[in-house]
């Protein structure tokens, strides 16, 4: 399994690019937001100084008219900064999301296995929400430095004392805005881990907590569950105490030379060099300085979150697909021989390699064998859920890799131990993909895999749970196995599904299997007796070893 060097400079790259439109919009919003903000004192000291000093009733309100005018901007660029910005950030939010869960639907067993399923669930929840809010605020971001930046030109303008004043703020907040942003991004990342072990134990928790109860170590379980739990609240509160520190530390330079700048002003004031609007001009620029920091330290807070949050998505997305569309796709036969030549997979810890293999079309074959002995594997290869390590699988003489994905999904059809099932009801996971289908066939598959639907509850419309959590694990299998049969595949690959039903449904299971696929080929992986002496041939798997190291 190789991995691309993606990195999350690249994935915030795509994401800016993808909602640049929305996002260009919502920086101009914020332009004129912030020249709102940059004018608010302006009018409010020369409506002092031309009007109130003055005693000029017109001038006052022409000034005051200035200052609705200017709140009025204000707000509608702020606005528009805001709806522009969560619009384009949740377009791009919910395309990252398909990306993720497209690639990891392509991803064989290998790649899959480098991330717990909670870990998944959560760099496309989490992580995405984090480049969410990244995106969302980055408008706000560069219209608060140029801000900023207009900010001091202003006050150097107005006096040059309080600008030595204002401008002496710019290297302790380059000194704050250096020491925090690795801290926190070393903090933030522990957290990330945190969240996704703890992902993973909830997973495990909910899952396997049936069957660790039955082997006694539903506590384990349990206790694994409070201990990470409790390790995301500690590096949570580390984060917080960084963020506190940093959020508090940044705005308080600029407060501080508020304090001094009044002070200074005031004696301006009173020497004539400064006029009081020109002092209030100054104090109000403080603060809206004092203010933007604070702000921008809270979005520079965001970026490093989503930058970290972006690097874990890289990495999933960077985790090679090994089965993939050829680019010049050959078209299958209707019927031909499934054939295995040389087969060898490299698993962790171990190699399996396999006899070769024909099954003739519309041939029931058998494979048994013991536990490791590669069964499913075999299965997976025979599907390509999975290329081999070595070797070939061909169908008509045709290589399975130059065969389009959905031509060979269509005719080469298989049913896992553990089918998963959506969310939903019976008939929408029975017509998956396939909405033609009538009650009627629904009826018709449901009887040959010897499940009576009509007994639950709501029949056909009853709710199959998360993972199909609603229903037996027999029940699982068999429906499972009628959404296969809808689709007459050439080739059916069963795998141990008859393994969570008795022995009389199972007698009947297989009876019907035959009459409903007559000129299908069947290639069961089993440990059922009734399953073998039904099948026309039967393949005996030897055990495999573990190796030391996995050849390349």
């Amino acid at each position: 399994m190789t991995t691309r060097a993606l990195r999350p400079r690249a994935l915030l790259s795509w994401a800016l690019r993808d909602s640049a439109p929305y996002l260009g919009v919502s920086w101009l919003s914020g332009l004129l937001y912030q020249g709102g903000l940059l004018m608010l004192p302006i009018c409010l000291g020369r409506a002092i100084d031309a009007g109130v000093r003055a005693g000029d009733t017109g001038t006052l309100l022409m000034w005051v008219g200035g200052l609705l005018a200017v709140s009025v901007a204000l707000a509608a660029g702020e606005a528009g900064m805001r709806w522009f910005g969560v619009l384009g950030a949740s377009r791009t939010g919910n395309r990252l999301v398909s990306r993720i869960a497209g690639h990891v639907l392509g991803l064989d067993r290998v790649g899959v296995q480098r991330y717990g399923s909670g870990d998944l669930v959560t760099r496309a929840t989490r992580d995405v929400e984090a480049v969410h809010t990244l995106l969302a605020g980055s408008p706000g971001l560069l219209s608060g430095v140029v801000g900023c930046a207009a900010v001091i030109v202003s006050i150097a303008l107005l006096e040059p004392v309080l600008a030595v004043v204002g401008l002496t703020t710019l290297p302790l907040l380059v000194l704050i805005n250096l020491w925090y942003p690795p801290r926190f991004e070393r903090s933030n990342q522990d957290v990330s881990r945190a969240h996704s072990e703890r992902a993973d134990a909830v997973e495990d928790l909910l899952v396997a907590g049936t069957a660790a109860r039955g082997l006694g170590g539903r506590q384990v379980l349990v206790d694994r569950h409070h201990e990470r739990s409790a390790a995301v609240t500690a590096r949570t509160l580390s984060l917080a105490r960084i963020t506190a520190d940093w959020s508090a530390h940044a705005p308080f330079v600029p407060a501080l030379a508020l304090a001094v700048g009044v002070l200074l002003g005031g004696l301006a004031v009173l020497d004539g060099d400064l006029t009081v609007g020109g002092l209030v001009t100054f104090a109000g620029w403080m603060s809206l300085l004092s203010l933007q920091v604070e702000r921008i330290t809270g979005r520079f807070a965001q970026v490093g979150q989503g930058w970290t949050a972006a690097g874990r998505i890289a990495e999933v997305l960077g985790t090679g697909i090994a089965v993939t569309d050829p680019a010049d796709p050959v078209p299958l036969p209707a019927r031909a021989d499934l054939v295995a030549t040389g087969l060898r997979a490299d698993l962790p810890g171990r190699t399996i390699t396999w006899p070769d293999l024909r099954v003739a079309a519309g041939e029931f074959v058998a494979i048994t064998g013991p536990v490791g002995s590669g069964k499913t594997t075999l299965l997976r290869l025979l599907s390509r859920f999975e290329d081999p390590a070595a070797g070939t699988v061909t169908y008509g003489g045709v290589p399975l890799p130059a065969v389009a994905l959905a031509d060979l999904r269509r005719r080469i059809t298989a049913v896992p131990q553990r089918p998963v099932l959506l969310s939903g009801t019976v008939a929408d996971n029975l017509r998956l993909g396939r909405p033609d289908l009538t009650d009627a066939d629904l009826r018709a598959a449901c009887h040959v895999a010897a499940i009576d639907v009509d007994a639950l509850p709501d029949g056909y419309a009853t709710e199959v749970g998360e993972r199909g959590d609603a229903l037996s694990g027999g029940q699982v299998q068999r429906l499972a196995l009628a959404r296969a049969l809808l689709r007459r595949p050439a080739v059916l690959l069963l795998d141990d599904v008859t393994s969570a039903v008795d022995a009389t449904t199972e007698t009947a299971l297989l009876d019907r299997l035959r009459d409903w696929l007559p000129d299908a080929t069947i290639v069961a992986a089993t440990s059922r007796p009734a399953v073998a002496a039904r099948a026309d041939r039967v393949i005996e798997l030897a055990a495999t070893e573990r190796v030391e190291a996995v050849r390349g």
